[in-house]
């Protein structure tokens, strides 16, 4: 028996610590190569994008929720450079094309009379399958910041709907916070 509190006393003693000795905070995560031809036709890769930071949205092109984070990045600081990857595989997924996907998205804030609200004109709309699963992201939902060593400073699952939270994020990713 005393042997059982001994170990429980020893367990009890070192569960404060566990993990804490890792470097899983610390770790630098680098954005992973990648070659994709957006919705204009140009080419985005690593190199394009080298010595910049840059931000990428996972989305799909069926997820109207993602179309908050589009915005409100746009919001925060408008023609940040954003790249819009789709986590489907599919060519066209929900019958779109990446063009049609990019006009929903500009479409999102406009209103019923007519009036447009902002143009995402510098996004980048893009398949990005390959990289989102490298990263272990599988599904739409996620912001990530690179900056302009191509490592990843901030990922965010889900919904980016505070600006100051982008700005912040923004900041760091780009060497002014």
């Amino acid at each position: 028996m005393n042997k059982i509190w001994a170990l429980l006393v020893i367990s009890l003693l070192f569960s404060p610590f566990a993990g804490c000795t890792s470097d899983d905070e610390d770790e630098i995560v680098v954005f992973p190569t990648f070659s994709a031809v957006a919705d204009n036709e140009e080419v985005y890769n690593n190199t394009r994008m080298d010595g910049n930071p840059f931000i990428v949205i996972f989305s799909a092109e069926w997820c109207n929720k993602c179309y908050t984070s589009m915005h409100t990045i746009w919001e925060a600081q408008s023609e940040l450079p954003v790249l819009v990857m789709s986590t489907d595989p599919a060519e066209n997924a929900s019958g779109m094309t990446l063009a049609e996907w990019h006009d929903s998205a500009d479409a999102y804030d406009d209103n019923d009379d007519g009036g447009a609200g902002v143009s995402l004109t510098t996004y980048a709309f893009m398949k990005g399958v390959e990289v989102g699963e490298e990263l272990g992201i599988y599904a739409p939902g996620t912001v990530v910041f690179v900056n302009s060593d191509g490592e990843i400073t901030k990922t965010h699952v889900g919904v980016m709907d505070d600006s100051t939270e982008i700005q912040k994020c923004w900041d760091e990713a780009s060497g002014t916070a």
